[in-house]
């Protein structure tokens, strides 16, 4: 008899259903190929995060520690990002410390500001071609959106602006640009002695009596006060009420003038000074204080003793910029101040 095979029964594979990735996988495959620049290799970013950055002026808040005010740029317009890895070398003999981080680069774009202009005599010789005009033309040139700027006027012998102490108030907080050129043009004179500390209470309350945020003075001068009958302590008392941090520019070419009151006035009211400026860089440090007001981070130097008074304490500092998505950027700067005698203030 033929035999019969038997046979097996054997089961079909069953078809394979796809596996599902979790997020948090995918996420975490995501977050490893972005930390390897990207799939398939993508490049790491190679758009800097800034190109310069410039200085914008000092805040010395002892002989040993002073702060800096610095913008970083991408050409010519200001650039965020964060601040880290400082480092400062001295070409100072005998100076040595360190830098560190006092403040990330702080970004508003609205500005509030009350120019005050000296109009004293002595212009006649340290300004003669008016450059100061031009200067804060181009100031108001650079106003945008709701940004507002007041006009003032200081010097001894004329008769102050109502509820001023010794300042002509030519042009209250506005955004109308034709109006504050005008203005500027009216304030450009020289004539009378300087009357500077009066002039900071008076620009402090044209500058804070409307309520607008994050208000600031400029104030331009190229002399000693000897005719206020406010103190340098009056001016920053004024001005720290008022929350109206003072920057303080100083005409002074030769470094002759001792600014060190003006220079207190600044510091201590959390304001930026400059001096040593002649009237032919006017134009461009106004440019550089607009960038200061609307992009502005700080850098701190701590001295290992205090230099003493009349060294001017020179270097370059240095800094990464980093910004999401663009290339981490190393930038420095050369920065210079004098040291001032500070024992007695007034």
């Amino acid at each position: 008899m033929p035999q019969h095979t038997r046979s097996r029964y054997v089961p079909l594979p069953m078809p394979l259903r796809p596996r599902r990735r979790s997020l948090g996988g995918l996420l975490g495959l995501s977050l490893l190929l972005a930390s390897c620049g990207g799939p398939a290799g993508t490049p790491a970013p190679t758009t800097p995060t800034a190109t310069t950055m410039q200085l914008n002026g000092t805040r010395v808040l002892s002989p040993t520690q002073v702060q800096f005010g610095v913008t970083p740029l991408s050409g010519t317009q200001t650039a965020t990002g964060t601040l880290s890895n400082p480092s400062v070398t001295f070409s100072t003999a005998g100076v040595s410390g360190t830098v560190s981080v006092c403040g990330q680069v702080s970004v508003q774009n609205t500005v509030t500001a009350a120019v005050t202009l000296d109009a004293t005599g002595s212009m006649r010789s340290t300004d003669p071609e008016e450059k100061r005009r031009a200067a804060a033309k181009a100031f108001v040139a650079r106003m945008t959106g709701t940004s507002q700027a007041a006009v003032l006027s200081f010097e001894a012998s004329s008769t102050p602006s109502a509820s001023m102490i010794g300042s002509v108030l030519h042009q209250d907080l506005t955004a109308d640009q034709t109006a504050l050129n005008t203005a500027i043009d009216n304030a450009t004179y020289a004539s009378g002695s300087t009357n500077f500390y009066d002039a900071v209470v008076d620009a402090v309350k044209v500058a804070s009596r409307a309520g607008r945020s994050n208000p600031i003075v400029l104030a331009l001068t190229d002399g000693i006060d000897n005719s206020s009958s406010n103190s340098p302590n009056d001016a920053i008392a004024a001005a720290k009420a008022a929350g109206v941090p003072v920057y303080a520019i100083g005409l002074d070419a030769t470094g002759s003038l001792d600014f060190a009151e003006m220079e207190r006035i600044a510091s201590e009211t959390g304001g930026l000074f400059r001096s040593n400026i002649a009237a032919g860089d006017l134009d461009a440090y106004f440019s550089q204080l607009y960038n200061a007001f609307t992009a502005q981070g700080c850098l701190e130097l701590n001295l290992a003793a205090a230099p003493a008074p009349g060294t001017t304490v020179t270097g370059t500092l240095s800094v990464d910029v980093s910004d999401y998505g663009k290339a981490t950027s190393r930038l420095s700067v050369p920065f210079s101040y004098a040291v001032r005698d500070t024992s007695e203030p007034k």
